[in-house]
């Protein structure tokens, strides 16, 4: 009798012991999985924090306004010189200023940004990478149908 008891005992402690790892399993599983979310969440905190710099020039905007969006492609540009995908073509009328890690045609933009006239209406469109990120800002000036 005192055997059958002992190897019930021992059953028991068995059984618990199973639930706990499964306990643990569980609750391992269901942190894995919150931390892969908060790192997702960060990503997109990091690219809103990106395009943010020029998401508030979009639209119609004033020849100011879009010499300031040219001072942040350039600054961008030059913070960013060794991450290519972070790297962001200007077009003004037609004519385009893609950087690469090894030419940032900072003079050509600096150049290009005192031809615009800060009086006049610029039409700003921003086109965007596979990864969110705006990679192409786009300038054209508003003309004025009633002239």
């Amino acid at each position: 009798m005192e055997n059958a008891s002992k190897a019930l005992l021992i059953a028991g402690a068995i059984l618990i012991c199973i639930l706990l790892i499964g306990v643990g399993m569980l609750i391992y599983s269901n942190a894995i999985q919150n931390i892969e979310g908060g790192m997702s969440s960060m990503d997109e905190n990091a690219k809103l924090q990106f395009n943010i710099k020029f998401t508030q020039y979009e639209g119609k905007k004033s020849g100011a306004n879009v010499r300031a969006l040219i001072g942040n492609i350039i600054t961008n540009n030059s913070t960013n010189q060794d991450v290519d995908g972070k790297l962001v073509e200007l077009v003004i009328e037609n004519t385009s200023f893609k950087p690469t890690t090894s030419d940032l045609k900072m003079d050509e933009m600096s150049a290009e940004r005192a031809k615009i006239n800060t009086g006049a209406q610029y039409n700003v469109v921003l086109s965007h990478s596979k990864d969110g990120l705006v990679n192409k800002v786009t300038v054209t000036k508003v003309t004025n149908s009633n002239s």
